[in-house]
């Protein structure tokens, strides 16, 4: 299957939704670190990492919470938070000791801030439901 080429025109729209989302986004909640590809915040009692590709145009919502225990069953209930979820999906990050939610979002129009914070505030309940899955 052959690869569609982009223009040039393009490729400027797109690195331009990219930029104004995070423009809008880092103008709605306090960021707490930043780099060239993503920003760092919390988000309820979350931490948020909001990652860009300015190529598709994309952000990927990575929302991450501290494990107190992680024992033999977690697999299993991380599975079943995957079958009930259609946003996203749901891990266990054992190195880190933590839970963590990634839900992809295509940036195909203006993002506006309403938009955003729905979006937002879908992903922490999923995350939330999922964690409790998972914690408990």
């Amino acid at each position: 299957m052959k690869q569609p080429t982009l223009g040039r025109e393009e490729i400027l729209r797109r690195k331009k939704l990219s930029e104004s989302t995070r423009k809008m986004i880092c103008g709605t909640l306090e960021i707490q670190e930043q780099d060239e590809n993503s920003i760092k915040t919390t988000c309820k009692d979350f931490d948020l990492r909001i990652i860009f590709s300015e190529l598709h145009p994309l952000m990927l919502f990575c929302l991450e919470k501290p494990l107190e225990e992680i024992d033999g069953s977690i697999s299993s209930k991380t599975n079943f938070a995957n079958l009930t979820s259609v946003l996203g999906s749901h891990c266990v990050n054992e190195y880190l000791g933590c839970y963590q939610y990634r839900s992809t979002h295509w940036i195909d129009t203006e993002m506006t801030q309403t938009r955003f914070l729905e979006i937002l505030e879908r992903c922490v309940l999923e995350a939330s439901r999922g964690y409790e899955k998972v914690a408990c």
